[in-house]
C-alpha cells in the first residue's frame, strides 16, 4: 500500500506492521516505526501521516519525526480502510463503516460484511460490500444504493463528479446514483485497486500482481503502463501531476512520472534490506485538444455524450502498437 498527499510533500507504505515514512521529492527515508498490528491503509496530507492496522485503531503522526499526535479505535477488526485528503479515517468492519478523527470516533454506517470504503468530497463517502451492494452516504444519511453483478473489489472518487467502482473483471462508473460501464478487463487478469487523478483527467488501475495501466478520461486511451518482472503491486496514488505513486510488497516503492516515463525508486530506511528490481516501463501522454475552429459555435454547441466503453485489452494492444514515446526495461537500484 501507498499513500501520496497532493502537494508531493509526504510519501508513506507499508510493510506488514511497519509504517514507512518518505520524503516526497527526493524519495529519502524520514523514519519508520513497527506498529503493534499488521497495518490495512496508509495515508497522507500536506501537514499529517496516517497508519491504520488490522483492530481499528487509527494513528496521526508527524510526518518528519516518529511523533504520534492522535490515535483513535473503530472498536472492531478493520476489514478494509480509507484516509480522506483531510485525514479523516473511514473503517470499514463486519457491521459497517465508522469515521475516525483525531477527536475520536464519529458517523456510524450500518453496512453488514463491509469490504470496501472509500471516500468522496462534501463528507461524501462509498461503502460495498462482498455481495456488490454498494452505498454512497453523506452528512444526512444514505443517498443512493445500488446493486451490482459481482463483488466489489476497489473505488475512488472522481472529482469530475462520479465514483469509479472495480469489480475484479471490470470498471464502472456510479454517477447520481446511475451506474455505468467504464472498461473490461483482460482475460486472466483482475483488477485489484484503481485511484484517480486530482484533477480527475487519469483513472489508474493494478492488474494481477504486477501491472499498473493508466487510462485518460474521458478519452480512456491508455496513457501509462508499469509492468514489474519480479515484485508485486500493493497500490497507488496519484500525487501532484504528473506523478503516480506505485506501492510494492516488501515496503518499496516507484513514483511515475507520467509526462515523460520517468521512474524514481524510494530510497531504503537504514536497517532494512536493499532491494532491486526491474519494471517496463511504456508512455504515451495524450496529445492537447485542438483549438476549435469557430470558438463561439463552439461555445454553444451542446456537452458531448460520455465516451463508448472500451476494453483495457483493446486498449493494451493499440499501446503495443502506437507506443511512440517510451518502452524501455529499467533496472532500479539506490
Amino acid at each position: 500500500m501507498i499513500a501520496f498527499d497532493s502537494s508531493g510533500r509526504n510519501l508513506v507504505l507499508a510493510d506488514d506492521g511497519e509504517f514507512l515514512v518518505h520524503d516526497g521529492p527526493s524519495e529519502g527515508p524520514r523514519w519508520r516505526r513497527d506498529c503493534k498490528s499488521p497495518l490495512v491503509a496508509v495515508g497522507a496530507t500536506t501537514d499529517s501521516v496516517v497508519s491504520v492496522d488490522e483492530d481499528g485503531q487509527a494513528v496521526w503522526h508527524d510526518p518528519q519525526k516518529d511523533v504520534q499526535w492522535a490515535t483513535a479505535e473503530a472498536g472492531d477488526l478493520a476489514r478494509a480502510a480509507a484516509i480522506s485528503p483531510s485525514g479523516h479515517v473511514l473503517v470499514a468492519t463486519s457491521d459497517g463503516v465508522v469515521e475516525l478523527t483525531p477527536s475520536g470516533p464519529g458517523r456510524r454506517h450500518a453496512w453488514p460484511d463491509a469490504t470496501v470504503a472509500a471516500w468522496g468530497v462534501g463528507g461524501q463517502l462509498l461503502v460495498a460490500d462482498e455481495r456488490g451492494k454498494v452505498g454512497v452516504f453523506g452528512p444526512a444519511g444514505l443517498v443512493h444504493e445500488v446493486q451490482v453483478d459481482d463483488p466489489v473489489v476497489a473505488a475512488a472518487w472522481n472529482s469530475r463528479g462520479f465514483w469509479v467502482v472495480a469489480t475484479a473483471g471490470k470498471l464502472l462508473r456510479l454517477e447520481n446514483g446511475t451506474v455505468h460501464h467504464l472498461t473490461n478487463c483482460p482475460s486472466g487478469l483482475s483488477v485489484r485497486a484503481v485511484a484517480c487523478s486530482l484533477a480527475g483527467d487519469a483513472i489508474a488501475m493494478v492488474l494481477g500482481p504486477a501491472l499498473v495501466i493508466v487510462l485518460s478520461w474521458p478519452g480512456r486511451d491508455s496513457i501509462g503502463q508499469l509492468r514489474y518482472m519480479d515484485r508485486v503491486v500493493t497500490g497507488v496514488q496519484f500525487g501532484p501531476a504528473p506523478w503516480l505513486a506505485v506501492g510494492l510488497d516488501g515496503g518499496d516503492g516507484n513514483k511515475f512520472d507520467l509526462g515523460n516515463g520517468d521512474l524514481h525508486r524510494t530510497d531504503t530506511h537504514p536497517g532494512r534490506e536493499h532491494r532491486r528490481w526491474m519494471v517496463q516501463v511504456s508512455v504515451r501522454p495524450p496529445e492537447p485538444a485542438a483549438a476549435p475552429a469557430h470558438p463561439q459555435a463552439a461555445a454553444q454547441a451542446r456537452p458531448a455524450a460520455a465516451p463508448a466503453s472500451a476494453s483495457i485489452g483493446t486498449i493494451l494492444l493499440v499501446l503495443v502498437i502506437t507506443l511512440a514515446v517510451i518502452g524501455a526495461i529499467a533496472w532500479l537500484f539506490g
